[in-house]
This record gives C-alpha cells, sequence and structure tokens, in this order.
C-alpha cells in the first residue's frame, strides 16, 4: 500500500471537519470513496455520514425553532 492511500491522521479531527462544516465532509468522503482501499473506503463513507448527520441535526433544530417560536407566539396572545 502506498503512503498516499491511507486516511490521514488524527481521523477524528476530519469526523469533526465533516459535522461542522458537511459540504467539505461530502467532498472529503467522495474523494477517499473512490480511493481503492477499504480502509480509505470506509474513512470517506464515516466523513459522508457524518456530513449528513450534521444537514439532518440542523434541520431537526430549524423545526423545533420554528414551532417553538410559533407556539409562544400564539400562547402571548393568550395572556394579553
Amino acid at each position: 500500500m502506498a503512503d498516499g492511500e491511507r486516511p490521514p491522521e488524527p481521523r477524528w479531527l476530519f469526523y469533526v471537519l465533516s459535522f461542522i462544516v458537511p459540504l467539505a465532509g461530502i467532498i472529503i468522503g467522495v474523494i477517499y470513496m473512490t480511493k481503492a482501499d477499504p480502509a480509505c473506503k470506509k474513512f470517506g463513507k464515516n466523513c459522508i455520514i457524518a456530513a449528513v448527520a450534521a444537514i439532518v441535526a440542523c434541520c431537526l433544530c430549524y423545526v423545533l425553532y420554528f414551532f417553538g417560536v410559533f407556539s409562544l407566539t400564539g400562547l402571548s396572545g393568550a395572556f394579553s
């Protein structure tokens, strides 16, 4: 195995980067998924999973915030 065929170290740093910046995680994931080494493929898959988890968490927080704000504005009219 060539030196360029191994996932970068520390891997956890790239997983955190993938979660914080999902677009970077998807790009890193696609790059490593195209390599032949199974360890690289697993690393790329994990980066994509972290990016998708971040996108889902962001959407969930947005929906919860949206319903929270509108439920509070609905209650404020009842106490006026």
